[in-house]
């Protein structure tokens, strides 16, 4: 599998789509850029893919999330309330991703 940070295409309508490239995508948001992580569909499938592309190895994305969960926490939910999640807990999320996408 190979983690990639991508934006969502405009379309001529107006709508934003993501990217045919793209395999279950909407993951880690980063609201500075507006990029997010997926994981990639199969290249071979796929007729175009930017050169621009930026992947990531599974270390390389708990660093780019804890960046992230610096400035922006994550939160989860402890009984009806959120609350900022430890690092050790983002960096678990994260591994547990990378698993249930391998």
């Amino acid at each position: 599998m190979k983690i990639v940070e991508y934006k969502l295409h405009a379309n001529p309508d107006r709508t934003m789509s993501t990217p045919a490239w793209i395999k279950g995508g909407g993951h880690f948001h980063n609201p500075d850029d507006h990029t997010m992580v997926a994981a990639m569909a199969d290249a071979e499938q796929i007729y175009y893919i930017p050169d621009t592309l930026t992947e990531y190895t599974a270390a390389e994305l708990k660093a780019r999330q804890l960046a992230i969960h610096a400035k922006y926490p994550c939160q989860k939910l402890d009984g009806e309330d959120s609350v900022d999640m430890t690092n050790t807990e983002v960096e678990d999320m994260i591994e547990q991703w990378v698993t249930d996408n391998s």
